[in-house]
Formats: structure tokens, C-alpha cells, sequence
């Protein structure tokens, strides 16, 4: 079955959220540790996790999903379409798009607890 995607722009995406949408950040870990979306509905589920972590994903509020360019976040929309959730999604151009229009991000500041277990880790050696 062909559906439909839905997309939204940042500011239209910004919006959503500051109303209750969740932003999903489908970038992988290393990605966000660079710059991360700086919202209060977020959450970061990495592509290649996000099989195993479909459940998380709500089916009853609006979700964005994002990436850095809006490719891998169009595909992943396109996949949760498909797999019935209805009010999904996709953030055109991505990160890029959302600091070019000075959107909240964070700078550098994210650190996976993996990360922080390596850099303890190498400091240790």
C-alpha cells in the first residue's frame, strides 16, 4: 500500500512540539554527540535500533521524526506509515535546516553512557 508522508518544516515541526508532538532524533549516537535538538519532547532512538525499540515510538500524539538532511528520517516515516501509525512525521532537512533557521540545539553536549564509560576508561590506562 502506497500512503501518503507526511512532512513538516522546522518551524511548522517547532511548533508541534512546543504543543505536545514528540521529536524523534533517528541519528545514530556519534551524530549527536556533535549538535543535538535542544527540546523538551524529544528522544533519541537511533535507526539501527529502531526495530527493537518500535514500541517507544507513541501512536497517540503527533511525532516528528528527524535526521541531519531529512533523507533517513523520510525513510524511517515512510516505514512507520507502513506499519500503521498515523500521525507521523517527517522533519524536511533535518538538523541542517533546523540550525540554519536558529532553532534550539545543543552544542556538544550529549555523551551516551557507553561514551562516558570509554573516555573514564582511557583516562584510567
Amino acid at each position: 500500500m502506497n500512503r501518503k508522508i507526511n512532512e513538516v518544516d522546522a518551524y511548522q515541526a517547532y511548533e508541534r512540539i512546543q504543543h505536545g508532538a514528540i521529536l524523534i532524533d533517528i541519528r545514530e549516537k556519534e551524530e549527536v554527540e556533535t549538535v543535538s535538538f535542544d527540546m523538551e519532547h524529544q528522544r533519541l532512538i537511533p535507526q539501527s535500533e529502531l526495530i527493537l525499540r518500535l514500541r517507544e515510538i507513541p501512536k497517540d500524539r503527533d511525532v516528528i521524526i528527524g535526521c541531519n538532511s531529512g533523507t533517513r528520517s523520510y525513510h524511517i516515516t515512510r516505514f512507520l506509515t507502513e506499519q500503521n501509525f498515523e500521525n507521523v512525521y517527517n522533519l524536511l532537512g533535518g538538523i541542517t535546516k533546523w540550525i540554519e533557521l536558529n532553532l534550539p540545539v545543543r552544542w556538544n553536549s550529549f555523551k551516551s553512557e557507553d561514551n562516558i564509560e570509554e573516555t573514564v576508561k582511557v583516562h584510567v590506562i
